[in-house]
């Protein structure tokens, strides 16, 4: 079952310890490959695995001991896309994104899509999927507004990038007469991240940190984000479809239409 999430907070340490209680939010089963990109020292990392998994999956113990303040995590069950290559989430310098989708043959409009990125991002390219394409028409998008390299790029900027992009590709598969559509989609610049629904359900959550006398609870602040097929419980509150979640540095958020 696929499942796409990203967590924001403000003291990464605690990153493991408040998504703990809610960490069943993270379990899924008989997928074909998973991916996980973090934020560490202001390096954007990778941890893929893109061999199948049969019955439970708890990314929660991916997690490990990992300390980020950024993070996106993609499960997935397509078959389509095989090797390390096509294993989501991707990254490119301090951008990472992970997308669903149920676009098949979309090899068709590689060509056209290509048409629209300049000479270095094309050759960052190393896979065939939705997702990395997705990716890279929005970073040719702020390269040419020359906002790729601003790690401090407003919400309402990146938004409006990620909106053009995502009708980019999906107007190219539409006019290749290609069935299926992108669906919900998660991107973090590591000072910021944008949440899209485009498909099925999509739930935020404030979380808390273990209590700790030496860190008023007021000083730790974090976001939770899932896509999942699966209804969450008390304490998630669902975004409205054909919207956008931004989270700021801050943790502050508000939620742009689509």
């Amino acid at each position: 079952m696929p499942l796409l999430f990203t967590c924001v907070c403000n003291q990464p340490e605690r990153l493991l310890s408040a998504i703990e209680p809610v960490r069943e939010v993270l379990l899924t089963k008989d997928i074909t490959r998973w991916g996980l990109s973090y934020v560490q020292a202001g390096e954007v990392l990778l941890s893929r695995h893109p061999k199948p998994i049969v019955g439970p999956f708890d990314f929660f113990e991916v997690l490990g001991s990992l300390s980020s303040d950024y993070v996106i995590g993609v499960a997935t069950s397509d078959e389509t896309y095989r090797g390390n290559a096509n294993t989501q989430p991707f990254r490119y310098k301090h951008w990472m994104l992970g997308l669903q989708d149920d676009i098949e043959n979309f090899a068709v409009v590689h060509e056209a899509l290509e048409a629209h990125l300049p000479g270095f991002l094309k050759r960052s390219v190393k896979g065939k999927s939705p997702a990395e394409y997705v990716l890279h028409v929005f970073l040719s998008l702020l390269h040419d507004a020359g906002q790729l390299d601003d790690h401090n790029l407003e919400t309402k900027h990146s938004a409006a990038a990620l909106r053009t992009a995502l009708t980019m590709v999906q107007t190219a598969c539409s006019d290749a007469g290609l069935a299926g559509k992108l669906g919900n989609v998660m991107v973090s610049n590591s000072r910021s991240t944008l949440a899209a629904r485009l498909a099925g359900p999509m739930f935020q959550r404030r979380l808390k940190h273990v209590q700790d006398p030496k860190r008023p609870e007021t000083e730790f602040r974090s976001v939770l984000v899932v896509s999942t097929e699966s209804a969450l419980g008390e304490g998630f509150e669902e975004l409205p479809p054909q919207s956008i979640l931004c989270i700021r540095r801050d943790l502050s958020t508000d939620i742009l239409p689509f």
